[in-house]
């Protein structure tokens, strides 16, 4: 039985409950292990078409618990080991529910910041209330956000990101749809109904069909990037003139790839830059099994939502 989290079962659905309430449901290393044995098995559960993420209380997540554990790296710490295995910890939980074959949803209400942003994120779809505020203060902290980089990339794209990230800013959930974050917006006294009946229409989908779908918007990405990676292998190298390689000449690593069990791709020159913003602890993210998306290492994050 979790101890941070609330498991409420309706029909072919499943609501997980962030219940840390008196600390506005921070993550802890306990809540991080849980949400990932949650996930996973909620994942293989064939009577569970979607999962709704959702926080009690008076906010959806107020990010890391910061007396028990940091979710960023920080400067010059990197060999710190008891960080490092939070952190790692914490990237295999948002990689478990963004690789999740279910369709998750994240119901944002009150505050969402930090590794709250990241779990929303790592959702497929958000759906938050008028009065939530979203807000990535890593900076104001000291830390880096290596760890939910990836996410929040993919979701706003990296111009959008730039500006939350650098500045630690708090926003409104108008902006947050605006920069294609959030997918809709309700009154909160709304929220619950519009969850509901955005998971009844996952009642109408085939289970197969939404997991190969998901896959598919995964990999298409790297896809492409192969193709091109492989004419430029087949010409003897890159156009500057060196081989297929990482742009700060070291060879590709086990933890730098993401996919399971084949050959690693050869990145281009950008990934040099890509892998190193988002730190040593992302680019070890295979520990355990879990990895982060080919975009991580490709340095080719898609630009982001459009609001609807």
């Amino acid at each position: 039985m979790p101890q941070t989290l609330e498991i409420e079962y309706k029909p072919q659905a499943a609501w997980v409950w962030l219940s840390r309430p008196d600390v506005r449901n921070a993550i802890d290393p306990l809540m991080v292990r849980e949400l990932t044995e949650t996930f996973q098995a909620l994942g293989r559960d064939p009577q569970v078409r979607a999962i709704v993420l959702a926080g009690r209380g008076i906010g959806f997540c107020a990010g890391a618990d910061i007396g028990q554990a940091r979710y960023g790296t920080q400067p010059g710490e990197a060999d710190e080991t008891d960080e490092r295995a939070d952190a790692l910890a914490c990237a295999e939980m948002l990689h478990t529910i963004y690789a999740c074959p279910k369709a998750t949803i994240a119901r944002v209400h009150g505050i969402c910041m930090s590794v709250g942003m990241g779990l929303a994120a790592a959702c497929d779809i958000t759906i938050a209330s008028s009065q939530a505020t979203f807000a990535l203060p890593e900076t104001r902290l000291g830390l880096v956000p290596a760890v939910i980089s990836p996410y929040v990339l993919r979701a706003i794209g990296p111009r959008q990101a730039t500006r939350w990230f650098l500045t630690g800013e708090t926003f409104s959930a108008a902006e947050a749809w605006r920069i294609g974050f959030v997918h809709d917006l309700c009154e909160p006294e709304s929220l619950d109904l519009r969850i509901s009946a955005l998971v009844d229409t996952f009642m109408l989908t085939a289970p197969d069909a939404v997991s190969a779908t998901k896959q598919m918007v995964h990999d298409l990405p790297l896809r492409s990037l192969d193709a091109d990676t492989a004419e430029d292998q087949h010409d003897g190298g890159n156009s500057d003139g060196r081989s297929g390689g990482r742009s700060d000449g070291r060879n590709e690593g086990p933890a730098d790839g993401i996919g399971k069990g084949g050959a690693l791709n050869t990145a281009p020159a950008t990934a040099g830059a890509a892998v190193d913003a988002i730190g040593a602890v992302a680019s070890s993210a295979a520990v355990l099994g879990a990895r982060l998306p080919d975009w991580v290492v490709a340095g080719d994050a898609p630009t982001g939502l459009t609001p609807v």
